[in-house]
């Protein structure tokens, strides 16, 4: 519990973050916060509370009772901000030169705005998502709203950090505060105070109820030094967390948002998500979580051995300096264990990744926001399936109840083949879970695939449990025996390209890859179905293993084969895009890839695994228009 001197805004940091380890603290996080309910901080808190139980209860009257303390709370902030008019903002302006007491608060105000306002676009996505009629008009409204906490976020970020220039030591053409802040050394008012000309200032939106132009270095005591940190990394969070997921947006997107008045910027968005998890405040862990989010699940390049991914090896030591240094709401978390078993996982070190998932597994009860043992256990069932061990794969995706997994129980089915003793088991699993596809309304990235591979899984696996029976006397020999080993190569074939799809083969075990290209290799009896599968696995698995250096004929010869049968399926986009990417590896066709990538922008038909797929085209397209620069 918090003592009668701590400061509102680490009150609220703890309440929130209670309520985030643990669903069943909600009680707790209300006390603390009632504390002191006319406080800005509190009152901030409550709204990020009422969306987290929103987000996992979306009740109707819930969701109401939310939209309407949003909507007060905002009401307050806007008053707080615009009281006095011009009178106030000429007041304000004088005080600055005086103390800084009022120019902290005014700033408090903008942030809590800006983070209730994006309060209030998150309720609406929820009502989205769980099926409630919110209309046309109300989407606009809340794009527009979105709009407007961008602006928000900018116009707050370019006037704190000319505040902090004042007072801390920084580049003049940084953007982006590093930490740890260094005081600058006592100067002359006039040398010290801010100039109007301030380069972030000329290059970003101003707010002149917000300017800090009087602010003087000698007028800023050390408490004052503090809040000036604690408000850059509080606007940091939301200003970099916009730039970095703009950035990642399709560059078929581009034009659509750029027209709503978004732009971001990758590289400002981490630095500014970098320093502002140093914070005090409720803001940091969220910077530290979106960072972890981004190296270790969105930066799809790095993860699928994307061309930038072969330039700057960063990557990996970025993401083992976040698992090294949590904030102390992660320490000793489930969450803090998925993001290791990550990290270890884009190193290729598959075996203490394992070991971090098994941790992470362990625990009895989670209670946690997003269950994260679930989580674990999803990750662990496929990183045993890269080693090929398919029975505590098995065993794995088996013990995951989560609904929303159900679909991976079909991924299980296929590598439970291999394990004759379970075969009719996971064949009726399958039949289970195709059934609960169909009348999924929510049908997931996996689905379709699986009802179009459901009835030759279905046959394989009867195969496999056939050639198990004791009972059966052509079991030992014939065509069962030969249809048992055909029946486990194929669904073996299909755990493959599950896999591909998901994670690539770049971080695969060699013995993995040599398994892959076995199983690869022709023959007589072989389903067509699975020929392209089999010609896509034999190139990507042998490009890892580096058995040639010059892979372009060969995807050449496949999507052309593939366009002459008119196969368009996820395998066609999967070769185009491993065509491009391989082109775009060699100088010499470095600008054919370039013309290569126009293939990826037309296609527009829906197929399987697209999700996957366009999180690939995304950082290989801006990877191309970054050569188009140079």
């Amino acid at each position: 519990m918090s003592s009668d001197n701590e400061p509102t805004w680490r009150i609220c940091r703890k309440a929130v973050w209670m309520l985030i380890q643990n669903v069943n603290n909600l009680a707790d996080a209300e006390a603390l916060l009632n504390r002191q309910e006319n406080d800005l901080h509190i009152a901030s808190g409550k709204c990020f509370i009422l969306l987290l139980t929103a987000i996992q209860r979306p009740e109707k009257s819930r969701l109401e009772f939310a939209q309407a303390e949003f909507k007060r709370f905002e009401a307050r902030c806007g008053a707080m901000l615009d009281g006095g008019g011009w009178l106030g903002m000429v007041r304000r302006k004088l005080q600055f030169s005086s103390g800084a007491a009022a120019g902290v608060d005014h700033y408090d105000g903008q942030i809590a705005l800006a983070d209730v306002t994006l309060c209030i676009v998150g309720l609406m996505v929820v009502k989205v998502m769980n099926g409630y009629n919110v209309g046309h008009i109300a989407i606009a409204k809340t794009v527009y709203s979105l709009r407007r906490v961008w602006k928000m976020y900018q116009q707050c970020y370019a006037s704190v950090l000319d505040v902090y220039r004042a007072v801390y030591d920084l580049d003049p053409d940084e953007n982006a505060p590093r930490w740890p802040p260094v005081l600058k050394r006592r100067q002359s008012s006039s040398a010290a105070s801010l100039a109007s000309t301030s380069n972030v200032g000329s290059r970003m939106y101003r707010s002149a109820t917000t300017s800090f132009e009087t602010f003087r270095q000698d007028s800023v005591s050390n408490e004052m030094s503090k809040d000036v940190i604690r408000l850059m990394t509080a606007v940091s969070v939301g200003y970099g967390a916009f730039n970095l997921i703009l950035s990642l947006v399709s560059p078929m997107m581009i034009p659509l948002i750029g027209m709503l008045g978004f732009r971001g910027n990758r590289r400002t968005g981490l630095d500014a998500l970098m320093f502002a998890k140093n914070g005090p405040d409720v803001h940091a862990p969220l910077a530290w979580l979106i960072l972890s989010w981004y190296h270790m699940m969105g930066n799809t390049d790095f993860l699928f051995d994307g061309p930038h991914s072969r330039e700057n090896e960063t990557y990996v030591k970025e993401s083992e300096q976040l698992v090294c240094n949590p904030p102390e709401e992660f320490r000793n978390s489930t969450s803090l264990q998925y993001f290791i078993g990550r990290s270890f996982y884009l190193k290729g070190d598959l075996e203490q990744s394992i070991r971090a998932y098994e941790i992470g597994s362990t625990v009895l009860v989670d209670n946690s926001f997003v269950s994260m043992k679930t989580m674990c256990l999803h990750e662990l069932g496929f990183m045993y399936a890269i080693k090929l061990d398919w029975i505590a794969a098995y065993k794995k995706f088996a013990s995951v109840a989560e609904v929303w997994m159900k679909q991976y129980h079909y991924f299980m089915a296929t590598g439970a083949a291999g394990d004759t003793t379970t075969a009719e088991l996971m064949r009726r699993r399958t039949d289970e879970v195709v059934s609960g596809c169909r009348s999924d309304a929510c049908r997931g990235t996996m689905n379709s695939f699986m009802e179009s591979k459901e009835t030759k899984v279905a046959e394989a696996l009867r195969w496999t449990a056939a050639a198990s029976s004791e009972d059966d006397a052509d079991s030992k020999h014939g065509h069962i025996l030969c249809n048992h080993c055909d029946g486990q190569r194929y669904c073996r074939l299909i755990a493959y390209e599950v896999l591909y799809v998901k994670y690539g083969v770049a971080k695969w075990p060699e013995d993995a890859l040599h398994a892959v290209l076995s199983d690869c290799q022709e023959a007589e009896d072989d389903d067509n179905t699975m020929l392209y599968t089999k010609q896509l696995l034999t190139v990507v698995c042998q490009r890892v293993l580096g058995f040639v250096d010059d892979y372009r004929q060969s995807l050449i010869d496949i999507v052309e084969n593939m366009d002459r049968n008119q196969r368009r399926d996820h395998l066609y986009v999967y070769g185009v895009y491993e065509l491009t990417a391989e082109q775009i590896r060699h100088n010499e066709t470095i600008e054919e890839g370039k013309r290569t990538v126009q293939k990826l922008k037309d296609i527009k038909r829906s197929y399987h695994f697209q999700h996957f797929y366009e999180m690939r085209c995304v950082s290989l397209q801006a990877y191309v228009q970054k050569l188009n620069v140079r």
